[in-house]
């Protein structure tokens, strides 16, 4: 390709790629209700302005629940608030790294605060755009704030002001490292220990047989947890690409279906005008079969005068 034609073709791309940003803005804006009238608009001006491309790529744009709106509208209104309460993820995850459980607990209950804060936010931001949410959907918010804080890729989702699905997450709280060693969280020294008679050392070292088989259990169980976690995790990966695949499939289809709508439409409306075309020329050959006709006659009848003139004149001339 030369180079000025790759230079154009990448120029396209760009238009229609900041096209499409523009269009997505503006679509996860409004209400979920409204989204599909407005996607149908903006497919139909893209068409108008003879970027096909770009029409199809607005068409494929899915509709937003009603939760992952609210997520959207804390995106665009609330972005700094947002990004503090997904700020706790990083001490989440190393407290559950290292199961120091009162740093975990101060900080999920900071979370649930926060979280539910950020909900009756959004529950504002709704009214004030005229589609209030109920609580049920403020709970689904929540969902979706709390796998925001355990899954980065969720995050970023939320970040972005275009999450179409309302998300939630079941496992035990931000991810963790699988290899992390259990360190208890810092206590005040003990005192000196007094001397103890001799007899009493094999019971103080049953105490540490007990201690460590207890560390050594709770080892065994988080590893059978972080497995089962990963299990689920991996099942859901694969069912959410089938949906994403399914989705996409039925979006490719539900546009192909739109375009041929719109093509039938535009070739009934010139069958139509055709047609009349056809009955204007067939009224217009069947005047003018009768006008042909009738000069006939015309002619004949003229020819017939002409010819008795004819007879006369020469009956004279003889």
């Amino acid at each position: 390709m030369p180079e000025h034609a790759a230079e154009a073709a990448a120029g396209t791309d760009a238009e229609s790629d900041a096209g499409l940003s523009a269009a997505a803005d503006e679509l996860y804006g409004v209400p979920p209700d409204e989204f599909i009238g407005a996607r149908d608009a903006a497919v139909a001006a893209a068409r108008e302005r003879g970027d096909r491309d770009l029409a199809k790529a607005i068409g494929r744009l899915r509709r937003p629940t009603k939760a992952a709106w609210l997520a959207n509208l804390l995106a665009r209104h609330r972005a700094a608030q947002l990004e503090g309460l997904l700020g706790l993820a990083a001490g989440l995850a190393d407290a559950q790294r290292t199961l120091d459980g009162t740093a975990l607990r101060q900080l999920s209950s900071k979370r649930h605060q926060l979280v539910a804060a950020m909900a009756r936010e959004a529950g504002r931001l709704a009214q004030e755009a005229g589609d209030p949410a109920a609580e049920s959907v403020l709970r689904e918010l929540q969902g979706i704030l709390d796998a925001a804080l355990a899954r980065p890729e969720i995050a970023e989702q939320v970040r972005s002001g275009r999450l179409t699905r309302t998300l939630s997450y079941t496992g035990f709280g931000p991810e963790a490292d699988p290899d992390a060693v259990a360190v208890p969280a810092a206590r005040p020294a003990p005192p000196e220990p007094r001397p103890e008679p001799a007899g009493d050392a094999p019971e103080a070292e049953d105490g540490g047989v007990a201690e460590r088989a207890r560390q050594e259990r709770l080892r065994a169980e988080r590893d059978r947890r972080a497995q089962a976690l990963t299990a689920a995790e991996d099942e859901e990966s694969v069912a959410r690409e089938k949906q994403d695949a399914d989705e996409t499939a039925r979006d490719e289809a539900v546009t192909a279906r739109d375009d041929a709508r719109r093509r039938v439409a535009e070739l009934t409306a010139e069958l139509e005008a055709a047609r009349e075309e056809e009955r204007t020329a067939s009224a217009a050959a069947r005047d003018a079969e009768n006008a042909a006709r009738s000069s006939a006659r015309a002619v004949g009848v003229a020819a017939s005068r002409t010819a008795r003139a004819r007879a006369r004149l020469e009956e004279l001339e003889a």
